[in-house]
């Protein structure tokens, strides 16, 4: 189970190959595991003004009620909470290249929130070259924002904005992408390096979704392991949304 959940992860930081791999708000955005973005050099444009019905949509989701969960005796947000967009989880982080499997971890504890998700247009992938069959997906942005409850440095090429993960409205699950130089409509900071108490990052989490299809939710499946196991949170994920 351990290796399947180890391979998830790595399978998602592969997605894409035509604009990138995977990435997210703590990967760089100017940086890719592999493929061509990004137009080459050329950074991506602006976006246009949203339409009203986007405009509506994140105005919703940026005025839902910023309470967190309730958490259990651990002190975390129980696995298979439900949240409004907006509402925080309290979550134990552990950085994927310190989950091998040996050993319980504890994770990092964090305080992380889904705060909205915005449907863009075509028109924002101006001067980013895409292929002819993502010229048909929609693109859908995704504003996350995590804050530490430690103070601690993390190991490189972990970021936990990548443990957010999209759900479509097939219920299939979405990988993000990143951009070879900076794509104004959803940029992303640099992967931390370290952790410090209280203070808070964003992250936007970009996506194509084919076939017309739009994201439904977004979840948070990371959290404590067990010696030799998964977390309880793999099955019975913080979901945000439907």
């Amino acid at each position: 189970m351990k290796s399947g959940r180890t391979a998830a992860w790595v399978i998602a930081a592969i997605a894409l190959p035509t604009l990138a791999a995977c990435s997210g708000g703590g990967s760089s955005s100017a940086t890719s595991a592999g493929g061509t973005t990004g137009g080459g050099s050329t950074p991506a444009t602006s976006a246009p003004a949203q339409s009203q019905s986007q405009q509506a949509q994140a105005q919703q989701a940026s005025q839902s009620p910023a309470a967190a969960a309730k958490t259990g005796a651990d002190g975390l947000t129980p696995p298979g909470t439900h949240l409004g967009f907006g509402a925080s989880a309290i979550v134990g982080w552990v950085p994927p290249t310190e989950d091998t499997g040996n050993g319980a971890h504890e994770g990092i504890k964090m305080q992380v929130t889904v705060e909205s998700i915005q449907k863009g247009t075509l028109a924002d992938f101006t001067n980013v070259d895409l292929t002819a069959k993502e010229k048909k997906d929609t693109p859908f942005y995704v504003q996350v924002r995590f804050t530490p409850l430690e103070t601690i440095k993390i190991p490189a090429d972990n970021d936990p904005a990548l443990t957010f993960t999209a759900i479509d409205d097939r219920g299939q699950q979405q990988d993000n992408i990143t951009f070879l130089g900076t794509f104004q409509r959803c940029d992303d900071p640099t992967a931390p390096t370290s952790l410090v108490d209280g203070k808070s990052m964003q992250a936007c989490l970009a996506y194509l979704i084919p076939g017309g299809g739009s994201i439904q939710s977004v979840q948070w499946n990371d959290g404590p392991t067990p010696a030799n196991d998964v977390s309880a949170y793999y099955d019975k994920p913080v979901v945000w949304g439907a």
